[in-house]
């Protein structure tokens, strides 16, 4: 009785600092000089100081995947590498960066989070981790690509949750993609327009902003289609790894 008392506090203590972190990443962006970076007038002196340094490609990936990893929002993040790179690096660079972000968030979800939410929920979470076990690569695919669900919320989400990484990584890998890509042009042919003011830079903005509406209704228009993504292969121990 004693140890699995023992065992239910650590797991609670876990979860507490789990909630602790979140916490100290909201406090990081808001008082912090990274929140100022952030900022309109800050992302555009970094996109300077981006476009003119040669460490400029690690730094982004190391502070983009930082602050993915203790839920900071990367949208303005995603912004700054497609106007300080360019559309092909700018989707590289973002692409790398997001990808370690988010699954250090969720290898920190699982570590820290997991056993409390299932001993506070006990048999309710069952029930979610069953649907996960059969639909989770499609939802988790399906939810990567709709830009207006929250990247951060996802990736701790998906931790707690039985889903196991390797199904999460590639989902992950394969969702986020697209949207990278469009967010990244979108950046690139902004800076093109205020750069040029030209007619070729305004329909690369159309575009780019045509292709992020289409993102958001892509999944209901291939589940109208009837087309079934593919599931991942597990084996009998993929769950909770």
């Amino acid at each position: 009785m004693a140890e699995v008392n023992g065992k239910k506090r650590r797991a609670i203590l876990k979860l507490g600092a789990l909630a602790t972190l979140l916490a100290g990443g909201a406090a990081l962006a808001a008082f912090t000089p990274l929140g100022q970076v952030l900022s309109r007038e800050g992302i555009e002196d970094a996109i300077g100081w981006l476009r003119s340094s040669t460490w400029a490609p690690v730094m982004y990936v190391a502070v983009y995947a930082g602050a993915t990893a203790l839920a900071i929002p990367g949208s303005i993040l995603t912004l700054a590498g497609g106007a300080a790179f360019g559309l092909f690096w700018g989707t590289i660079y973002t692409t790398i960066a997001a990808n370690i972000g988010a699954n250090l968030a969720f290898g920190v979800a699982r570590f820290l989070g997991r056993d409390g939410v299932e001993r506070l929920a006990g048999d309710r979470l069952q029930a979610l981790d069953r649907a996960t076990e059969s639909y989770g690569f499609r939802g988790l695919l399906a939810l990567r690509l709709i830009p207006a669900v929250p990247f951060n919320a996802l990736n701790f989400g998906s931790g707690l949750t039985a889903l196991s990484w390797p199904t999460y990584a590639v989902a992950t890998v394969l969702g986020i993609f697209p949207g990278t890509v469009i967010y990244t042009m979108f950046a690139d042919a902004l800076l093109a327009g205020s750069q040029e003011a030209s007619r070729a830079a305004l329909v690369r903005v159309l575009i780019s902003g045509g292709l992020l509406v289409f993102l958001s209704f892509l999944p209901a228009f291939v589940k109208r289609l009837g087309v079934r993504l593919p599931q991942p292969r597990s084996t009998p121990n993929d769950v909770r790894k």
